[in-house]
């Protein structure tokens, strides 16, 4: 497809310069977190690879998250939040190929052994497409579906599943051509096939819909049978709703998706949160949903979330740059949106930390039972007189369970409201004792990477060194900078 060509994100190989390995250490205080930036020189040539986070001996891990930027003519047009993530033998994600939309896959192989990919794909109608390909070790591939080794269809609303001989790290992106021939970035997730199923309900912090929102909802059928459920809207009150007269109930054939998109024709702006309920004697599916924000018909911003599991404690990387109330160009705030998952009322109690570690305001949030809160940081009562700038951390306690998802909103240059998620830490989930990794990075050619690294639970204090791989052997150093 033509208007792919100059999508250079994802390419195998080819037109890429590559780079010597950069590094940089880190060393995070309890509660705190560091910052690292590539330098996304415009006159450069792409350089990408993948990242590997190494722990000092005796130090614990930290949790991490990446922010991929891409800019057209120096005006910044999508962000996207990855999660630092383990390494994974089995996996599948959900697959959309069409005219303005691609999806594309990345996978790291940070062994000493070449990694042989197993794959194919699925849809209402079934499997088709297997194949495999080989990764040399210590390499990485980043490629759309549709193109080489995978040579998937030129139109396809499924799945792709894979498996290695050995761990992999993978990351899964969506790309969307908006109606200006602009390219929107959106992290998708992976769906480990090796993690023990599940029939508890899962949960979307957030939906929203009118008021240019849409919110599409995707569902992956990760077993071999086909699994079947409904859907649950709850207001901010933790009322039921179905605003959207849609028919909430779903089933998804065995190893493929089920999708559907919510909208409202009004001016007025509807949000709540989301439950997937599986039958009775049937697997929980997993899930993302992507919010899509247009104004004056043109799609200006994309977002992912993944579905998620309760929790009672959380931590989110947040920024708070320039005017944003006034929406000044380059300005940036962090948002949240909370869900309670139990029907009784909790108070989540809200900790602002800098990036040493140090305490700074304390707020709290009142949230009714199956209640919902979206709100910028300073608007939590308790945190109006955060300062801007600012960088760093929200430890965020419960007293009921509770999801929660970051949202990094910003205008760039062009007044575009644009919005990505920062995937928060649950510091209940350990960071993979297998090792973190980020598979996949860009700089320069429009790119640039943030990556972030944090302490994951209380009394911890991780160091190590960030590890840049180039995709093949150059020349080409990347700066890192905090």
């Amino acid at each position: 497809m033509k208007r792919w060509a100059g999508v250079l994100l994802f390419i195998l190989f080819l037109n890429v310069v590559s780079f010597a390995q950069t590094s940089a250490t880190f060393a995070i205080k309890d509660g705190g977190g560091m910052s690292f930036q590539t330098d996304g020189a415009a006159s450069a040539a792409l350089a990408v690879g993948y990242a590997k986070v190494s722990t000092n001996p005796g130090a614990q891990p930290p949790s991490g998250l990446a922010i991929i930027d891409f800019r057209e003519n120096n005006l910044l047009v999508s962000e996207a939040g990855v999660p630092a993530s383990g390494v994974i033998t089995s996996g599948r994600i959900y697959a959309e190929i069409r005219s303005t939309i691609n999806t594309g896959i990345a996978i790291a192989n940070p062994t000493n052994q070449t990694a042989t990919i197993t794959f194919f794909f699925s849809d209402s109608s079934g499997d088709f497409g297997p194949n495999a390909t080989t990764i040399p070790p210590n390499g990485h591939i980043a490629t759309f579906l549709n193109e080489a080794p995978f040579n998937g269809r030129s139109a396809l609303t499924g799945t792709f599943t894979f498996s290695s001989n050995i761990p992999v790290s993978v990351l899964a992106m969506r790309g969307r051509v908006n109606e200006r021939g602009e390219f929107l970035l959106t992290t998708l997730p992976v769906t480990d096939l090796s993690a023990p199923p599940s029939a508890a309900p899962i949960i979307f912090p957030h939906f929203a819909a009118g008021g240019g929102s849409t919110t599409q909802i995707v569902l992956v059928n990760p077993t071999d049978a086909a699994l079947t459920g409904g859907l649950e809207f709850r207001d901010p009150s933790g009322q039921v709703t179905n605003p959207f007269n849609n028919d909430l109930s779903y089933t998804i054939p065995p190893r493929s998706s089920f999708e559907m998109q919510i909208s409202l024709a009004s001016s007025q702006l509807v949000t709540g949160s989301l439950r997937v309920i599986p039958a009775a004697n049937t697997t929980t599916p997993t899930g993302l949903s992507i919010f899509s924000f247009r104004n004056n018909g043109v799609t200006v911003s994309e977002a992912g979330v993944s579905a998620a599991s309760p929790g009672s404690a959380f931590r989110v990387f947040v920024e708070s740059t320039g005017d944003f109330d006034h929406g000044e160009a380059g300005s940036m705030r962090t948002g949240l949106a909370i869900a309670n998952t139990s029907p009784q009322a909790t108070t989540v109690v809200v900790e602002v930390k800098n990036l040493d570690g140090n305490t700074g305001l304390i707020g709290t949030l009142s949230i009714p039972g199956n209640g919902q809160k979206s709100l910028f940081v300073n608007q939590i009562s308790g945190i109006q007189t955060l300062l801007t700038p600012f960088r760093g951390m929200l430890e965020l306690t419960s007293f009921a369970p509770i999801t929660i998802v970051g949202i990094r909103a910003r205008y760039n240059e062009r007044n575009d409201f644009l919005i990505s998620t920062t995937p928060p830490g649950d510091e209940g989930v350990p960071p993979p004792a297998s090792g973190l990794y980020f598979p996949q990075f860009a700089d320069a050619g429009g790119y640039s990477t943030q990556f972030v690294l944090f302490s994951a639970q209380p009394g911890q204090r991780p160091s190590g060194t960030l590890q840049l791989v180039p995709q093949a052997s150059g020349a080409v150093n990347l700066v890192l900078s905090h």
